[in-house]
């Protein structure tokens, strides 16, 4: 299993923007968090705190699309500094608002800025990877290197900032993810040789409508159902767990999810060429959907933690797959853009999943908001068995091949189509159907 990992880490330039892009990109799981626990301190209450993040999470859906446009266009770097500024003023300005009591509707603005322009470091490291391996059946070992490192993040990043806001000072969780965000956004944006951008205007002087496609569409349908999971998993963890004494050590709940879907995405990764990316994305999130009803099943804590392992374990092959199928799907010169409508979908099904959770909390305890986990595995389950069709229908509908050079090596076919493949399948699917 090791050796195809290091293949995937020796590509050219990956040791140097996955460690930037881990670290830029660790603020994700401590941000909403850390506003919904800083306010709480304020409030008394995680309804509020959630709400914010709601604002923030739908005003990263509203800008996303623009800036993964911005991010093809104009490249990386010029995009994430501007995104780095616009988000540490938000965070200021929340940190400011909420400690000296402002208008509450000024919280909300501050938070939509936080949310809004927070780097997409996950999107960009992953085009990275798409236009170094594109084609290539080391992709997929690639995307589950990266889910890993997603799952890493969400297990130190919550037990991080809860320790920060009950150990230190309540603001201080919220100032450390800015520093973070800083640090690893500005490393990734100085690595201009692995940057895919800045692309030219295609011929046509057209770009590719990706929402048009019903593939897409279909996809992003099941990876909102998936943030709604993710959304109620937070709060519900981390209030369950202060609820039980935990203090400090609360986000260790969450992080044992996070643990269990790092685990899965190693051993995902390991069997990337193990079936095409459609047949498993449609074998994972029925497994999902089953898995998000353990925590509520649980009858104690010392049920509840290996279940949260277990149902975490769902998780990464559903995300995994889902940015293999959208790297298939979507042509390059769009790729970056692709990528942002996934982490939209999945951080607007948390801002959903996040203030509904946090509102039966309030009212009927932590162990309320494990409803919604169950619920949203329903809305997996039913949103795949929806998809199918669509998704199955783009297999062999294949674009035409483009030919892109990686950093350091011969020109391989990346996009949806590859060469030489039959029915126009691409050619990391042949290889996966091969014994």
């Amino acid at each position: 299993m090791a050796s195809v990992y290091r293949q995937a880490f020796a590509t050219p330039g990956a040791s140097r923007f996955v460690p930037a892009a881990f670290v830029g990109r660790l603020p994700i799981s401590m941000v909403a968090i850390g506003i919904v626990l800083y306010i709480q301190h304020t409030t008394g209450s995680y309804g509020v705190g959630g709400t914010v993040v709601a604002a923030g999470t739908i005003s990263e859906a509203a800008l996303a699309a623009q800036l993964g446009r911005a991010l093809d266009r104009f490249g990386q770097a010029r995009v994430l500094l501007w995104c780095l500024a616009g988000h540490l003023v938000g965070l200021l300005g929340l940190l400011v608002g909420v400690g000296v009591d402002a208008p509450r509707p000024l919280w909300y603005v501050a938070g939509a800025l936080a949310g809004g322009l927070l780097p997409p470091v996950g999107a960009c490291v992953r085009a990275r990877w798409s236009r170094l391996l594109g084609g290539l059946p080391l992709l997929s070992t690639a995307f589950a290197l990266e889910a890993t490192l997603d799952e890493v993040i969400f297990i130190c990043g919550p037990v991080l900032v809860t320790w920060l806001v009950t150990g230190v000072t309540p603001a201080s969780g919220l100032a450390v993810a800015g520093v973070l965000a800083a640090a690893g956004t500005l490393a990734l944006a100085a690595q201009r040789g692995s940057d895919p951008g800045p692309r030219p205007r295609a011929a046509s002087g057209t770009r590719p409508r990706v929402l048009r496609d019903p593939a897409v569409r279909a996809l992003l349908v099941v990876i909102f159902s998936v943030g709604v999971c993710f959304g109620g998993v937070d709060l519900s963890a981390v209030a369950y767990g202060r609820e039980r004494g935990l203090g400090a050590l609360s986000g260790l709940v969450l992080g044992l999810f996070a643990f269990g879907s790092g685990m899965s995405s190693l051993l995902y990764g390991a069997r990337a060429s193990a079936g095409g990316p459609t047949r498993r994305f449609l074998t994972a999130a029925p497994l999902l959907a089953v898995a998000a009803w353990l925590p509520l099943a649980a009858p104690n804590t010392a049920v509840l933690l290996p279940f949260m392992v277990i149902a975490g374990a769902g998780a990464s092959p559903t995300l995994i797959s889902a940015n293999a199928l959208m790297e298939r799907l979507i042509p390059p010169e769009a790729r970056t853009e692709g990528f942002a409508w996934l982490q939209v979908a999945l951080v607007t099904g948390i801002s959903a999943g996040a203030p509904l959770a946090g509102a039966l909390i309030d009212r009927y305890g932590p162990r309320a908001g494990f409803t919604v986990v169950a619920g949203a595995g329903v809305l997996v389950g039913l949103a795949a068995l929806s998809a199918r069709r669509a998704l199955r229908a783009a297999e062999p509908a294949g674009r035409p091949a483009t030919m892109e050079p990686a950093a350091g090596g011969p020109t391989v076919p990346v996009g949806p189509a590859g060469v030489g493949t039959p029915a126009g399948r691409s050619a990391t699917e042949a290889a996966a159907d091969r014994p």
